[in-house]
C-alpha cells in the first residue's frame, strides 16, 4: 500500500516554473511517473507520483540503446574494436553463402549510427531467431551504408552480439564491472532474445538514479568520481551528429543521430526510449535531465523540459508557494462489489493463460481480490479504493509488449499497483507497472452468470483490445 509520493526541490528551483511545467504534462494527458534533473552535479529536482518509486528498476525501452553503445565505446578503447571493422570480418561463419555488396560494405560505425542499409527495423526476424547475429546477416541490404537513415533496434541487438563475441560474456555482464559497478548502478536486467542474447536496443531495466548516471557520465567526458571511465573521443564521437535525419520527423527527431544517441536541435543530446524515457545531457546548462513516464508526444516533452530548464532559476519570489506534484490516484469507490465474491468464473481459452477467476474482498485493507488461476496455480491481484496495492504476478499478458517485437517470457515476475472502482454492472481496475511504462486499464462488465473481461493495451504507438468471457460455474 502506498500512502505518499517522493519529492525533492533546491532552494533555488522556481516553484512557479516546477508547477507549470507538470501541469503542461497533466494537459496532455501525459504522465510523467518519476522526474529528475541534475545541474553541476547537484539534485536540483526528484520527484516520484503514486505508486511510483525513484528506486522502480523499470523497463526504459530504446534508452537501452545509449547503453549498449557505450559498451562498444568501452572495446573501441580497449582496441579491441575499431568504428572502420566490417560487420562481415566479426562474424565470418555466420556470413550467408552469398554476400552482397551492400553487407559487405557494412561497417561498425554504420551500425552504430543507424545507418547500415535497411530499409526498416529488422528486430523481429532477430527477437525469436535460433541466432541473432545470423538473422541479422540474413537481412536484405537495399541501401549503400551510410546513406540512408532507419531507426532499427536490429542494429542495437546486433550490437549486443559483438560485445558477446569480442568480450566472450553477455552485454550485461561485460558492462557490469566496467560501467555498471564504477557508477554505483546495481540490480540491472536486461531482456533477452530467444538465443539468450541481450536485447540490446530494449529490454534494460534501472531507475532514475541510473539514468541520471550515464547522463553524467557523458557530460564529464567519460570521468566519474575523478577517474576516466570512457574516453573523450568515444563521448565526442557518439554524441555528434554522424547520420543525417532530417527527414525523420519532428526537430528533436531530425538534428542529427550520433552512436545510439539523438541530437538535440537546441542543446546537447539524449538517449531516449519510446513512451518519454529520456536522458538528456545539456552541456550548455551543465544539466541533466531524467524522465520515466508514459507519454505519447516526445516532442511536447522535449519542449516542456527545455523551457523548465531555461527558467529553473527564474526568481519569482514564490518560495512558500506548494508544488503540485502528478496525481494518479482515482477516487474511492463509491460502492463494493457485492453478489460475485465466491463466484466461481470458468475462463474462456484466453492469451493470458489463466482458465478462471473469482473474487473475495479484504476487509482489514480495504482491497478487493482478484484471484486468477491456470489450473496448477492460483495468482492474486489485490486492487485498493482510493489508494494502491502492489502485487507480484507472472501473467503473460500483464506485461506489455512494445510493438510486437519484444519477447513476453511466461516466467518474467511483474509488479504491479492497482486499484478499483464498482460502477453498477461494471468493475474497473487500472493495473499500474511498477517494471516498465505502460498502465493496462481492466474493465470487467457482470451479465446474469458471465462476466466479460476486456483489456485496453496503450503502448504509445498502438493499441490493441481483448476480450475475455467467463461463465459462473454451477
Amino acid at each position: 500500500m502506498y500512502n505518499h509520493s517522493e519529492f525533492f526541490c533546491a532552494p533555488t528551483v522556481s516553484k512557479k516554473a516546477l508547477n507549470r511545467f507538470y501541469s503542461n504534462f497533466k494537459a496532455h494527458e501525459d504522465e510523467l511517473h518519476v522526474f529528475a534533473v541534475y545541474e553541476n552535479g547537484a539534485m536540483l529536482v526528484r520527484s516520484a507520483s503514486e505508486p511510483y518509486r525513484t528506486t522502480d528498476k523499470r523497463e526504459v525501452y530504446s534508452l537501452s540503446k545509449s547503453f549498449c553503445s557505450t559498451a562498444i565505446g568501452l572495446l573501441i578503447d580497449e582496441g579491441k574494436l575499431s568504428e572502420d571493422d566490417r560487420i562481415i570480418d566479426l562474424f565470418p561463419d555466420l556470413c550467408p553463402e552469398v554476400i552482397s555488396e551492400n553487407l559487405a560494405s557494412m561497417r561498425l560505425r554504420h551500425v552504430m549510427s543507424m545507418n547500415c542499409g535497411h530499409d526498416d527495423c529488422v528486430m523481429p526476424a532477430m527477437e525469436w531467431a535460433e541466432n541473432a547475429a545470423k538473422a541479422f546477416l540474413a537481412q536484405p541490404v537495399p541501401y549503400v551504408p551510410g546513406t540512408h537513415f532507419a531507426y532499427n533496434t536490429g542494429a542495437t541487438c546486433l550490437l549486443s552480439c559483438i560485445v558477446q563475441r569480442k568480450s566472450g560474456v553477455s552485454l550485461l555482464d561485460y558492462l557490469t564491472p566496467r560501467l555498471f559497478q564504477p557508477l554505483g548502478i546495481t540490480d540491472v536486467k536486461w531482456n533477452r532474445t530467444a538465443d539468450g542474447t541481450c536485447e540490446g536496443g530494449i529490454g534494460l531495466h534501472i531507475c532514475i538514479d541510473d539514468i541520471i548516471k550515464l547522463g553524467t557520465l557523458y557530460l564529464q567526458n567519460g570521468i566519474w568520481g575523478g577517474k576516466r571511465i570512457l574516453s573523450e573521443h568515444w563521448v565526442k564521437a557518439a554524441s555528434s551528429p554522424v547520420s543525417d535525419n532530417s527527414s525523420n520527423g519532428s526537430i528533436d527527431w531530425c538534428s542529427g543521430y550520433g552512436y545510439q544517441f539523438w541530437v538535440n536541435a537546441r542543446d546537447g543530446f539524449r538517449g531516449d526510449g519510446a513512451c518519454g524515457q529520456l536522458c538528456i545531457v545539456l552541456p550548455k546548462y551543465n544539466t541533466v535531465v531524467a524522465v520515466q513516464g508514459c507519454i505519447g508526444d516526445m516532442q511536447h516533452e522535449m519542449d516542456e523540459i527545455f523551457r523548465l530548464v531555461e527558467h529553473i532559476h527564474d526568481d519569482d519570489g514564490d518560495e512558500n508557494v506548494p508544488v503540485l506534484l502528478p496525481d494518479y490516484i482515482p477516487e474511492p469507490s463509491p460502492t463494493r462489489l457485492t453478489g460475485h465474491e465466491g463466484t466461481l468464473y470458468c475462463l474462456e481459452k484466453n492469451s493470458f493463460g489463466q482458465n478462471s477467476l473469482s473474487f473475495s474482498f479484504d476487509t482489514e485493507n480495504n482491497a478487493l481480490r482478484l484471484i486468477f488461476s491456470d489450473g496448477s496455480r492460483r495468482q492474486i491481484l489485490s486492487a485498493g479504493s482510493g489508494k494502491y496495492m502492489e502485487s507480484t504476478v507472472t501473467i503473460p499478458y500483464f506485461k506489455p509488449k512494445l510493438c510486437d517485437i519484444m519477447r513476453s517470457d511466461a516466467a518474467e515476475e511483474c509488479r504491479v499497483a492497482c486499484t478499483y472502482a464498482v460502477n453498477g454492472d461494471e468493475l474497473d481496475i487500472q493495473i499500474r507497472h511498477l517494471t516498465c511504462p505502460n498502465p493496462i486499464p481492466m474493465k470487467i462488465t457482470f451479465a446474469e452468470d458471465t462476466l466479460t473481461i476486456t483489456f485496453d493495451e496503450y503502448c504509445g504507438m498502438h493499441e490493441s483490445v481483448l476480450k475475455v468471457v467467463g461463465t459462473a460455474m454451477q
